[in-house]
């Protein structure tokens, strides 16, 4: 019945590799499409058609390049470059667009969501709806957070998190989110684009660890342009008295392209919905990002340099006697003692972090052939104020250095992949007081990965093979009298595979994927001996533990037609060896002089579970009625169940399963400047599956409420009501649950506002 409305047609004509190719872009109707960006994956850059719906590729583009033609309002298309010298593209009028399933477009470096379950969303500047960034993400189905306010944030997918959820920045992996759940990504929104997320212990390209999933947020592209372009934007949100300023700006001097963007971010004590402040939740954050590229003939190269400067309160702390016993009034205070100035200094406990990454990437392009080169450095120092602001309690420096070569080989139905991960972590404590040792890990992994595309089916084959030597070198007597183990060292080996498979019959899609994955442990389970105020708790690490090995099924149906979209996502997986956190019936003490007690802290030992099961399903609801397209309504539902199956209890920090809603209507026109509104609704079901040393959480339900548009063509603005009638609740994924006798609330009724400006 549609079969005129073809997603994208092209006019093959020959030409020679690396000529010049000329292009237009046209709707259904014939009429040229405008705005709209066209982007070359390979070469991280984006160019613009001109107002005849013209567009014109010089870059030499590398043969079985991808290039993605995208304009809101449209549906998005991304087409394999053979070495035509025109092209016709069609783009249709956007109504329902669910999960593509296509070539991942980040970089072309995730691999392909036919076979392997990728999910992406936009985060960049031009979308400004009130949230932080890992909020953003949690709008994905089965993503949540652990979370202590606003300030300290981390992903949780389908119910794993810490460790078992690797993050990577433009290819480069960071670490400092994984010592413990008070620890934040380590990063910020600035200058971001988009983030894709796989799901499960499929991510093999990036690690074994990845058993939870892992997390790729890329930076915004480089854009061809005759002058520069870029944003200042700032975000209020009352709530907090939080105020996010940003500046970003890109432009190209000949074959010379720049992305420069900052960031100023202060943010006070958060409100409860009783209208008392949560003492020490406030947080600031500083940020810098430099990027450069050069591109001369088949050589491509990427510099990139990020600073992020971070000061975070820590909320809900607790010194003396078990936490769930403290009241909640003796951690806030009312809004009659609020001042400004004061609500956004430094209070103990708190954590000073700073973040350096460098990045240099390299592509070589040789016909078909694709080679790719990233060397990197991440420097994140940590230091931690606890009782006393005289001396840390830990000051330490983690140091990550990689290496990752990488070879593709393209054809028109056969890719192949080979390239090796070379890993090197280093722990320096700069303090004699200590939580771990100095201590350093050495990884290498090569792997090697297959796929075979015939349209409407195709495979996947994936080998990795990882050995990782892990190394404890302290020998100091800290302040407390402890001696770490300074005999430590343990080569572990492990080999991974991943293996998927769909087929694709008119609207409808199917896919199936197998995974086996492996965690070795890490310095913080193995040699954690002291207490970590972030979590209020004394840690013992245990090492003895074991790799931990991972299996996992995933199984994916989606259907679309004009107006509905449905997607269904069942999946299992089961771990064995898995490494947990619990408390004893021990407790440690600190006196003073005279011998009275002035800290106490339970004792948490990391110990392994036999094995461990994981199962859910997904599903999405996406729908435009058919005589309001500009109305959508998008419903998801997640269910998810963890068991430990030693004792048939769940695992700690386990999402609830819960029911997301979201409508939203774009107008054609502006009416009183007003270009959209939208509504949601949360709601999270009783959780009633916990682990043996937690308790239920009471269900909730959250509405919020937005509207944005334009002043005029480049200066855009976006209300929102969080919370909108001001809910008491507390996440189960939330580190204060266990603080107080309900623990302490979210924060309540927010509003927030958000100009940009673009030039």
């Amino acid at each position: 019945m549609h079969k005129f409305l073809i997603p994208l047609i092209i006019l093959l004509v020959n030409c020679k590799l690396f000529s010049q190719c000329n292009g237009l872009i046209l709707d259904y109707n014939g009429d040229p499409i405008v705005n709209v960006e066209v982007f070359i994956a390979d070469l991280n850059l984006t160019i613009e058609n001109n107002d005849q719906g013209e567009f014109t590729l010089d870059n030499d583009i590398p043969i079985n390049g991808l290039i993605h033609f995208y304009k809101h309002g449209y549906a998005s298309k991304m087409i394999k470059y053979n070495g035509e010298n025109k092209l016709l593209i069609k783009l249709d009028k956007l109504h329902v667009t669910i999960d593509e399933i296509g070539v991942s477009d980040t970089y072309n470096k995730l691999g392909d969501k036919k076979y392997v379950n990728i999910e992406k969303k936009s985060i960049s500047p031009s979308l400004i709806e009130n949230n932080t960034l890992l909020e953003n993400i949690t709008e994905l189905n089965g993503v949540d957070m652990i979370s202590s306010g606003k300030g300290i944030q981390k992903i949780v997918v389908r119910g794993l998190s810490g460790l078992r959820v690797v993050t990577y920045l433009n290819g480069m992996q960071i670490n400092n989110q994984q010592w413990a759940n008070d620890h934040g990504i380590g990063f910020s929104e600035i200058g971001l684009d988009e983030v894709e997320l796989i799901k499960g212990s499929s991510a093999l390209k990036y690690g074994s660890e990845a058993i939870g999933g892992l997390i790729y947020f890329k930076d915004q592209p480089f854009i061809k342009k005759n002058k520069p372009t870029g944003f200042l934007s700032t975000k209020f949100n009352a709530n907090n008295h939080s105020n996010n300023s940003q500046f970003g700006t890109r432009l190209n001097i000949g074959e010379i392209f720049i992305n420069l963007y900052a960031q100023n971010l202060i943010a006070g004590d958060y409100q409860m919905p009783d209208k008392t402040y949560l003492f020490n939740s406030r947080f600031k954050q500083n940020a810098l990002k430099l990027s450069m590229s050069y591109k001369h003939k088949n050589l491509h190269t990427v510099l990139r340099y990020h600073l992020h400067n971070e000061l975070t309160g820590i909320p809900g702390h607790v010194c003396v006697g078990d936490p769930k016993l403290q009241s909640l009034s003796e951690l806030s205070y009312s809004k009659d003692f609020i001042n400004f100035e004061e609500n956004y200094n430094k209070k103990i406990p708190y954590q000073d972090i700073e973040n350096q990454l460098y990045i240099l990437e390299s592509n070589y392009f040789l016909g078909s052939i694709h080679f790719n080169l990233l060397a990197g450095h991440y420097r994140n120092n940590l230091i931690e104020y606890g009782e006393k602001w005289t001396s840390p309690d830990f000051d330490m420096n983690l140091n990550n250095t990689l290496i990752h070569p990488n070879v593709k080989f393209s054809l028109e139905k056969y890719n192949f992949e080979f390239g090796s991960q070379i890993n090197y972590l280093e722990n320096i404590n700069n303090v004699q007081n200590r939580l771990i040792p100095d201590a350093n890990s050495l990884n290498i992994g090569p792997y090697a990965i297959f796929n075979y595309d015939n349209n409407n089916f195709g495979y996947n084959l994936g080998y990795r093979y990882d050995y990782k030597n892990l190394v404890s070198l302290d020998n100091t007597v800290t302040s407390d009298k402890k001696v770490f183990n300074t005999d430590y060292s343990n080569n572990f080996h492990s080999s991974s595979m991943s293996s998927g498979m769909f087929y694709k019959l008119n609207d409808h899609i199917s896919r199936v994927s197998y995974s086996e994955a492996y965690r070795a442990p890490h310095f913080s389970e193995l040699f954690s001996n002291g207490v970590h105020h972030g979590t209020n708790r004394y840690e013992i690490g245990d090492e003895n533990l074991s790799i931990e090995k991972s299996k996992q099924i995933d199984i994916k149906y989606q259907w679309s037609n004009y107006h509905f979209g449905v997607i269904v996502n069942p999946f299992l997986q089961n771990i064995n060896n898995f490494i947990s956190v619990v408390p004893t019936d021990s407790i440690y003490t600190e006196e003073d002089v005279n011998g009275n007690i002035i800290t106490s802290y339970t004792v948490y030992n990391y110990i392994q579970y036999d094995n461990v099961t994981i199962s859910g399903i997904e599903m999405n609801l996406h729908y435009h009625p058919h005589i309001l397209h500009n109305l959508h309504f998008e419903q998801s539902l997640s269910l998810l169940k963890t068991q430990n199956n030693d004792d048939e209890n769940g695992l700690s920090m386990t999402p609830a399963n819960g029911i997301n809603t979201k409508s939203s209507y774009e107008f054609d026109h502006s009416l009183m400047s007003i270009k959209k509104i939208s509504l949601s609704h949360m709601y999270k079901f009783k959780q009633s599956s916990f682990s043996e040393f937690e308790e239920m959480t009471n269900s909730y339900s959250i509405i919020n409420l937005g509207f944005g548009g334009q002043l005029n063509n480049k200066f855009n603005y976006f209300f929102m009501i969080t919370n909108l009638f001001n809910k008491k609740y507390t996440p189960h994924t939330s580190r204060l649950r266990g603080v107080g006798e309900n623990g302490v609330p979210n924060p309540g009724r927010s509003f927030g506002l958000n100009l940009n400006y673009e030039f």
